[in-house]
């Protein structure tokens, strides 16, 4: 059973012919959960909100209705719950309390339409699911993006260079500046100053950030290579998207790492791995990379990693009246890394 949506508009779906629960004495969960997915739409916003939709949408087609669907909501029980949750609980924990939110939520709705007012939510944690399933901060184990060896960089981008395309140019500009995937894909010419070779990138992008400190990012030689290589476009985006897009799509950066991957490979190489995981390399996991580079190869100072990052905590960039970026310091260490990564000299297949 699916979700209806209404293609023609970005998140806003439509009620095709499913009978609304107001006027059901009895409705069945498709019902229900059809009404709370277009009242969260009509909730949603931002630049988001299509990705937020999207994993409702997710949610519910994927692990709800498959089992829920023609329950009316007041047989519907803890087990049938369970039923849902248990195949996943351990092993997506995250994706599971999401799902178990989410049936809660829809069953609240289901009594504030008066019905099931006198039934407990089948649902809820408390005295209810807590006694079948670990707790969810004791199942989720913290995960970090797969990340390569900073060693495998000059090998990294001694494939990427070989590649033409403006998403790879793009990713070269990620990996150099340490920036994060959205900044480099949303960049616009006016954040950058070629002349001071600098790119100042607003609070407003930056996740602790927001209403308060511009990131000043010092730029090596290679970036402005690449942006003085970058053709116009009719916006002000340095890295416009394909069809008539103003920007790269959210995932364009980690399908540019899976092709030097997949060229590597088609090399005869080993391709881009996360040692610790087996899986292929993404945006974020550069940033971790970088980050090894600076502790181990560059020796600098922990604060000065997260300058370069841009990961001062939000209580930090509060109390700050001033700032101090020490852009200085952090170029001599973005040369450092730009000439370690791009050294035909450095090769990690030894």
């Amino acid at each position: 059973m699916k979700i209806n949506r209404n293609q023609d508009t970005d998140v806003k779906p439509i009620l095709n012919s499913v009978p609304d629960p107001i006027l059901v004495e009895t409705p069945v969960f498709a019902t229900v959960a059809q009404q709370y997915y277009e009242m969260k739409c009509s909730a949603f916003a931002g630049r988001h909100a299509e990705k937020q939709a999207l994993r409702l949408q997710m949610i519910l087609e994927k692990y709800c209705l498959p089992s829920l669907a023609d329950i009316p909501m007041a047989k519907l029980k803890t087990g049938d719950v369970l039923q849902v949750l248990k195949p996943i609980w351990e092993e997506k924990t995250a994706v599971a309390e999401r799902v178990r939110v989410t049936i809660s939520r829809i069953f609240e709705m289901t009594q504030a339409l008066g019905i099931c007012r006198d039934v407990s939510n089948p649902a809820d944690w408390s005295n209810n699911l807590e006694f079948f399933l670990p707790r969810p901060s004791a199942a989720f184990q913290l995960t970090y993006p797969p990340a390569i060896n900073y060693r495998e960089l000059p090998r990294f981008f001694r494939v990427s260079r070989s590649l033409d395309s403006t998403q790879i140019r793009a990713l070269e500009v990620m990996v150099l500046t340490a920036a994060r995937a959205d900044e480099v894909r949303t960049a616009l010419w006016s954040e950058f100053d070629i002349k001071k070779r600098l790119w100042r990138i607003p609070a407003s992008k930056i996740r602790y950030q927001r209403n308060g400190w511009d990131h000043m990012v010092p730029i090596p030689e290679r970036v402005i290579e690449i942006l003085e290589s970058q053709p116009r476009s009719e916006t002000d985006a340095v890295f416009p998207g394909l069809r008539g897009r103003k920007f790269l799509g959210e995932s364009a950066l980690n399908n540019a790492i899976k092709r030097v991957h997949e060229v590597d490979l088609a090399n005869g190489g080993p391709g881009f791995l996360d040692p610790e995981t087996g899986r292929v390399a993404t945006a974020s996991g550069m940033r971790r990379a970088f980050k090894a580079f600076a502790i181990e190869e560059a020796g600098v100072s922990d604060h000065l990693v997260k300058l370069a990052l841009s990961q001062l905590d939000k209580a930090t960039v509060n109390r700050s009246p001033i700032l101090v970026q020490a852009v200085s310091k952090r170029r001599v260490l973005m040369e450092q890394f730009a000439k370690y990564v791009l050294s035909p000299n450095n090769n990690s297949r030894e």
